[in-house]
């Protein structure tokens, strides 16, 4: 999911340098451009959290954490991602009716465009329900750590040269 939604930032880019020739070297200033861009950019932005969860890519504050034995860092893991899952579960929880309302209308947006908002609405409680799968597969490697003291070895991928 994380390889297609960074596919988005090309679009993005389209759009914003098809706004700044138009508005600069043609004075010809787009109604539409603004809106894309930030729709897309809000798309990408939602939708990337679970990819980003799966690289670690998260901000940390690790005075403490990079000193711990490695099950012990599972364990902290395991208490402090309680508030992830509230996190996300409140997301998904209010979200979701938000989107299915915002469908049932085809909700449009009140600038001049007026461009249908809801398949936006939508990236919310999906990039929720992502990050809610990738969060359980990482609360599964942390309990394996903590029962065995192993590291949960995943599938070889198949794009690295290890894999092949």
């Amino acid at each position: 999911m994380g390889k297609i939604v960074s596919f988005l930032i090309y679009p993005i880019m389209l759009v914003l340098v098809y706004e700044v020739l138009m508005r600069y070297y043609f004075n010809r200033p787009t109604i539409w451009a603004h809106e894309t861009s930030c729709m897309l950019y809000g798309a990408h932005f939602v939708l990337g959290g679970a990819y980003a969860l799966q690289h670690d890519a998260f901000v940390n504050v690790e005075v403490f954490y990079v000193r711990l034995p490695r099950r012990v860092q599972a364990v902290v893991d395991l208490l402090t991602w309680s508030m992830f899952y509230i996190f996300v579960g409140v997301l998904l929880w209010k979200s979701l009716p938000w989107a299915l309302k915002s469908f049932a209308v085809l909700e449009r947006s009140d600038s001049t465009w007026g461009p249908q908002i809801w398949p936006i609405k939508w990236t919310i409680p999906l990039a929720a329900f992502f990050m809610l799968l990738q969060g359980m597969t990482k609360t599964m490697k942390d309990l394996f750590m903590v029962v065995t003291g192993r590291e949960l070895i995943p599938a070889a991928d198949p794009e690295s040269p290890a894999g092949n």
